[in-house]
């Protein structure tokens, strides 16, 4: 039976905003030379540049440690000691062709298979279990079966990995998987790993240990699972390549079709039919990640902006605070020493947070770009929305 796996204790690196910062950096050294003893390691010195990141141990090159992980994101591998990046990461890099989180994972999700050519037990024979798929397939199923928004990591070992499930099966098999006893060889850490990663998907959301299913519109699920058809290619002798191929195997993803769906009449001027904003939108409407800021914030109920106090003002209602992604480009919830962040969200209240979209809309239109370059930079237009809204008070 094949072990689902994953790069245990890497989670951080693994969250897709540091994806794409680890993009742009090995974008910069495809067909370079890796380095080697007695040379300067660039790779970390490009790392250093662009990323938080602390690539452990610094006695190391970081190829040596890490050259896996980037593996794992389809983003770069080693090849007769050049570094070759992907098409993936030549598109996450770009500043033109802006890819989401949903653009990524479905890449993703349609191309990392076990065995995988990133771990020793890479085999050209036998069956490609797509993991992910798996898992949000069963979600699906569950919940179109039997009225049930969440799975557990116990029940993705009882009933897919202990089932030999693919991920290429229909959805009528998922309705009649049979609990089977948690195999041997499965190791819960990785397999919750690997589950938090994918949970950065706009329509999944975390909370230990469970993965949730934020859509409940029967015809968007089945649209979501049609999206989501594994990639089978002839496999590549050499694992190296293999990896090249599974990060070049680009496709149209018609998830976007399925989110562009979602923007209401209200928002159609800042999202202006991108996207990116889209997502942006949906992943600050989603109730748990709501839930799960006012009862980590301080005075929650204050708007951020104009600090009004809500609930003095409309003392009937507890939750009118929404939340405003800073970043519409990153992931819905960060994914941080296996907890889940929320650094780049802010409450505010509907005036503001309306305000604030049309203050972005005016700053990209003025500026002629689609989006932010980075976490710093949106923080700063917002600040300057803010400070405007503190002097008119």
């Amino acid at each position: 039976m094949t072990a689902w796996r994953f790069d245990q204790g890497r989670l951080n690196y693994f969250s897709f905003d540091e994806i794409r910062n680890i993009a742009f950096v090995l974008s910069q050294l495809d067909g370079t030379k890796k380095p080697s003893r007695g040379e300067p390691d660039t790779v970390r010195a490009l790392l250093a540049q662009y990323t938080d990141l602390p690539f452990l141990p610094t006695s190391y090159y970081v190829w040596r440690n890490y050259g896996r992980v980037f593996g794992a994101q389809l983003l770069a591998t080693e090849i007769e000691g050049f570094i070759f990046a992907t098409e993936l990461c030549k598109k996450l890099a770009s500043k033109t062709e802006l890819m989401d989180s949903d653009d990524y994972f479905a890449h993703f999700a349609k191309n990392f298979y076990y065995s995988s050519p990133v771990f020793e037990d890479y085999s050209t024979s036998g069956l490609q279990i797509f993991p992910a798929i798996a898992i949000i397939k069963y979600l699906i199923s569950t919940f179109i079966n039997h009225g049930k928004d969440f799975i557990s990591l116990d029940e993705i070992a009882q009933y897919l990995i202990a089932n030999n499930i693919t991920g290429t099966e229909d959805l009528a098999v998922f309705a009649k998987l049979t609990k089977k006893s948690i195999p041997a060889n499965c190791d819960l850490r990785q397999l919750r790993e690997l589950v938090q990663i994918i949970s950065q998907f706009s329509f999944l959301k975390w909370s230990s240990p469970n993965l949730l299913l934020e859509v409940k519109d029967k015809h968007e699920l089945y649209s979501i699972e049609q999206s989501l058809k594994p990639v089978i290619n002839i496999r590549n002798l050499d694992k190296h390549k293999e990896i090249l191929q599974m990060g070049n195997s680009l496709s149209s993803n018609t998830l976007g079709e399925i989110t562009l769906r979602q923007v209401e009449s209200l928002d159609e001027e800042f999202t202006e039919g991108k996207k990116i904003r889209v997502t942006h939108l949906r992943s600050e409407r989603s109730l748990k990640l709501k839930n799960f800021y006012f009862e980590t914030i301080q005075h929650p109920e204050v708007c951020r902006m104009c600090e009004i106090d809500t609930v003095k003002k409309y003392p009937w209602t507890a939750h009118v605070i929404e939340l405003h992604h800073l970043l519409p480009l990153a992931s819905p919830i960060r994914v941080e020493n296996n907890t889940t962040s929320i650094k780049d969200l802010v409450g505010l209240c509907p005036s503001c947070h309306r305000a604030t979209h049309k203050y972005y809309f005016n700053w990209f239109k003025s500026n002629k770009v689609k989006d932010f370059e980075s976490y710093e930079q949106a923080n700063n237009i917002y600040i300057e929305a803010k400070n405007l809204v503190t002097k008119s008070s």
